[in-house]
């Protein structure tokens, strides 16, 4: 079962969640500020974290941007009371999976970290049953299925769970526009909450790949265009 760190000095908070998650059967492991987090996040066997913002020595949103920035990918929830959208951007574009706020019913939360840990798991999406072998290129971009890797111009890119997930997504159904909510459903298990979560794992990973990389269909969704070879075959 997997193993999830609760990072949050609020100890009532801290129960709270420890209790509904060992209820779920998840290994559970706490810590009241940033530099334990780090410390445990660097052991290598922590799943998923949910992280509040506020912390006594190091906030939430420095940690993110640090533990980015040496490599690690380890899935991230933010737990946070901050509602105001553009913190909840600022933590998405740092390198934050997904965002819960404070007051939360329970049961969104536990459907945040499933749909996390599933596709931190490495569960190979194919759309309709339909295969296309285990490489697919985009240049510069190559997307290793097998291996979950991606590659632009030969240097691997790092991505996050949910980051590869959409790229994931996306370049099975290469050549197809796909709606918002149908990407929202199929990397988050719900096509509600998470419009602006989606819209900033796009930038990053426009950031991360590229321009022309992923297009954007105005008032409909995204697409990775066709490879030339299918828009020639296409047209005859």
């Amino acid at each position: 079962m997997a193993r999830i760190l609760v990072v949050d000095d609020d100890a009532r908070l801290v129960k709270l969640v420890s209790g509904l998650l060992r209820k779920r059967h998840y290994q559970v492991e706490s810590v009241a500020n940033g530099e334990l987090a780090r410390l445990a996040l660097r052991r290598g066997d922590i799943d998923l974290a949910l992280l509040d913002i506020n912390l006594p020595d190091i906030d939430g949103l420095s940690l993110i941007d640090q533990l980015r920035d040496q490599g690690n990918t380890t899935p991230i929830i933010l737990l946070t009371a901050r509602s105001e959208p553009h913190e909840q951007a600022l933590g998405l574009r740092l390198g934050a999976d997904d965002y819960v706020v404070k007051p939360f019913h329970p049961e969104v939360l536990i459907a945040r970290i499933q749909a996390l840990l599933r596709r931190s798991a490495g569960s190979i999406a194919r759309h309709s049953g339909e295969t296309r072998g285990d490489l697919i290129d985009i240049p510069p971009v190559r997307v290793d299925f097998t291996a979950r890797q991606v590659f632009r111009e030969g240097a691997e890119v790092r991505l996050a769970p949910m980051e590869y997930a959409v790229l994931e997504f996306l370049a099975v159904n290469r050549g197809r526009a796909v709606s918002k909510e149908e990407i929202m459903l199929h990397v988050w298990g719900t096509d509600r909450g998470v419009s602006r979560t989606l819209a900033e794992h796009v930038s990053r990973l426009r950031r991360k790949l590229g321009d022309g990389v992923i297009v954007t269909r105005t008032g409909f969704g995204y697409l990775i265009p066709a490879a030339p070879e299918d828009s020639a075959a296409t047209a005859r």
